[in-house]
Order: structure tokens, then sequence, then C-alpha cells
């Protein structure tokens, strides 16, 4: 992160040393540990000029063993602008998830993003894993905390007998005196990743950059907000055409690190996925409403981040155990709430996954043998187990009846397993 002095009727030296020496006595995590950490110099209310700092992650997908991390990393990024950091999620942050998460539905993701204090996610194709109703009805529910935001989504699903009741355009919060609209969008895509069935509950009638245009425009020609946020759960080069309305993109999807630049001139962030990557940027904010002017400024947290390929992209992975960290904590500071309670919900989880994975649900018949290539030389005889199964399972939990209505199942996974019926 660069130094920064405001102009105004002060000495900027003097103001930036008073702020480093307060930050240095009250933010221990913005100073201790690596170098590169830069502290935050402060805000001019002179000139109205006041700072705001968003930490995004994307594609999470349950990934509760880094939840850790992640709590830590949203630590450090408040710790840089004390009580003016929102944390956000660009979408699929549950589904296609690690068992752990998997076997309880991935509430316990919920419950890890409610102790990190985010409360502002992007809708991801993923979310609907388990079907439009479900996200909505349990995922979305507002006990979990979490503004779901897709503003592609017709009107008409979104309303209060719609499939997607628990969902909005926008909402904003009044940080530092600042007031950021946050506009989300799913991608455009949705059909080849999603069910016909997901697809047409999910009722995508506008195209994502058009909407986030519509709803950010609404947002800053109306006054609401001084700044503007785009989550769109898409690559990054699909927020291309992205106007002026907003000052700053962030996207998805793809599991990138990416960098680039809207059509308005705003900036677009890619933060990888799994909780290995977090964006953070500061917005210096100028003024309010239609005349507020925006800069936005990569932040370089130090303390046991690491440097990307893109700036303002910060690796966290393993940051939890990183020696600043506990350099911090051997400081003086006390023990940090977010991380005990994220470390919590993963150890119960991983628990609870244990003695449910360890659960015998079947055996197989004596002299039974499983190897890696069928008799029939299509495909290895553990696939067609698995594949059996899955039929078993759609058969009788989706369809009724003894008749699979598809032409042809086939079941492909990371590791290289494949099975026809």
């Amino acid at each position: 992160m660069k130094n920064r002095r405001w102009a105004g009727k002060r000495s900027g030296i003097a103001f930036g040393a008073v702020a480093f020496i307060l930050t240095a006595l009250v933010v221990p995590y913005a100073c201790a540990g690596t170098t590169g950490a830069v502290p935050f110099s402060g805000n001019n209310p002179s000139s109205g000029t006041r700072t705001v700092t968003i930490a995004d992650i994307t594609d999470f997908h349950g990934h509760i063993e880094r939840g850790a991390d992640n709590a830590t990393a949203f630590t450090v990024a408040d710790s840089h602008n004390p009580g003016n950091m929102i944390p956000v999620s660009t979408g699929d942050l549950v589904g296609g998830s690690p068992y752990e998460s998997a076997v309880e539905k991935d509430q316990p993701t919920l419950d890890m993003a409610k102790a990190w204090g985010l409360t502002i996610s992007a809708v991801g194709n993923h979310e609907f894993d388990r079907g439009v109703a479900d996200f909505n009805n349990r995922i979305a529910d507002p006990s979990n905390g979490i503004d779901w935001l897709c503003a592609n989504t017709s009107a008409a699903n979104k309303s209060s007998d719609g499939l997607l009741s628990h969902v909005r355009d926008s909402t904003i919060r009044t940080v530092n005196g600042k007031r950021i609209g946050f506009v989300g969008a799913l991608t455009d895509a949705l059909g080849s990743v999603a069910t016909p069935q997901i697809t047409r509950d999910a009722d995508l009638d506008e195209r994502a950059v058009n909407a986030i245009n519509r709803v950010a425009r609404e947002l800053k020609r109306s006054g609401k907000v001084d700044a503007v946020v785009a989550l769109l759960h898409a690559d990054a080069s699909a927020a291309a055409d992205i106007g002026r309305d907003v000052d700053v993109v962030y996207t998805g999807h793809s599991h990138a690190i990416k960098h680039g630049t809207t059509a308005g001139g705003a900036p677009i962030y890619e933060a990888g996925s799994f909780g290995r990557n977090m964006a953070v940027q500061d917005l210096i904010i100028t003024g309010a409403g239609r005349r507020a002017t925006v800069r936005v400024d990569d932040v370089d947290l130090g303390n046991g981040t690491s440097h990307t390929a893109v700036d303002g992209v910060l690796g966290v992975e393993g940051l939890n155990a990183h020696p600043a960290q506990a350099a911090w904590m051997s400081a003086g500071a006390e023990e940090n709430d977010e991380v005990s309670r994220a470390q919590h919900i993963y150890q119960a989880a991983a628990t609870y996954a244990n003695h449910a994975g360890s659960a015998v649900i079947g055996t197989l018949a004596s002299g039974v043998n499983f190897d890696k290539q069928g008799s029939d030389k299509h495909g290895n005889t553990v696939g067609v187990l698995v594949a059996d199964a899955n039929r078993e399972s759609i058969m009788k939990h989706v369809y009724a009846g003894n008749r699979l209505p598809v032409i042809g199942f086939r079941i492909m996974a990371v590791c290289g397993l494949h099975g026809l019926i």
C-alpha cells in the first residue's frame, strides 16, 4: 500500500506522523511482523475525504479448513482501517464443498461467514446446488445474516412470493460517514453450469453487466450512495463493459487471479478460490452523493500475507499460523474472537464429519473384485459402482418409477474416476 498525504490546511507531514503514532498504539496488527505493511494514514474530515476498506473473497466453496486464515486476514484488513472495513463475497460461498461442510449442507460455512462478519455476497451458481428453493429458504434465510445480491434475476422472482424472495439487487452500508452501495449479478452462462430446472427457476432476464449498470446508475444518480461496488460472479473479462457509475468490481467463477479495467475506468479484481486469496482495496471518497469522487488504492497488509501476480490480491493461505501472527499475540494483543470462533466451527464440523463418515451404510458381497479396468473395457468397475449408486439415488429421490429419463449418464471426478451406465 502506498503512503498517502491528504490535501488540506494542516501539514501533511505532521498529520501523517500523528496518524502513524496513533496506529502504532492501537492497531498492533498493522505494524507487527513483516515489512511491506504501511499503517493507514487516516482521513481528512475538513475536506470531506474518508476511506472505506473492502476485503473480498470469492469461490470459497465451503473450504472451512481455511476459515481461520480468512478470519485472520479480515482482522488484519480491519486493523488497517479500524471499524471501517467491509468483508464481501463474490459468490459460490457454498456448494461444491469439502465433506466437512457438505455433510451438514454447508451450515458450517454459513456459521463461518457469520463469525467473519461477512454480510454481503453475490449469488453464485453453486449456491443453487441443492435447488433454487433450498437456496432461498435455507441458505438465504435472513437468520444467516447475509444480503444475497443478484440484479439480473427477474423482479418477479425477487418479489415477496417469488422463488428468490430473499435476494435483492443491491444493499447499502454506511461506514466511516460514507454510504457504499453494493450491486451483485450472476454469470450469463448459468445454463451451461446448472440444470435446466435451476436455470428456469433462477429466471435471469437481463444481461449481468446491463443489470449492474442499471442499478449502479440509479444508486449513484439518485444520490443514495457515495460509492458503488459491483460483485459479479463471472470471469473478470465479463466485467469489461461495466460503466462509469461503478467504482470497483470484484469478480469470480473461474477461480483465477486476475486484474482488469472496466469501460468506465474502474479496476476489476478476481481473487482466486477456496479461501486462499483475498482482494483488499481502499475506497478514498471525497464529497457525497452525485458529486462524490472515489479513488481506489490496493492495500498490502503484510503481516504474513503474500503477494500474487496481481497487485491488490493477496495470498492468505496459512496466515493464521504465520510467525507474524504469533508475534502480534506475544506483543500483548488479546485473543481474537473471530479467529477463535472460526477455529471452533471447523473443529466441530470436522468431528461431526468424522463420525458421520465412519457410519456403515452398505456392504459389498465377499469376493467381489473392483479393478481399474472393466471386463468390457469401457471403464473401471469402481466407476461403474459409483455411477450405479448415483443412478439409484436419483431414481429414489428425484424421479418416480424405475426408469431414469436420460439416454446416458457419466460420472467424472478430478481424480479420474469414470463410469458409464
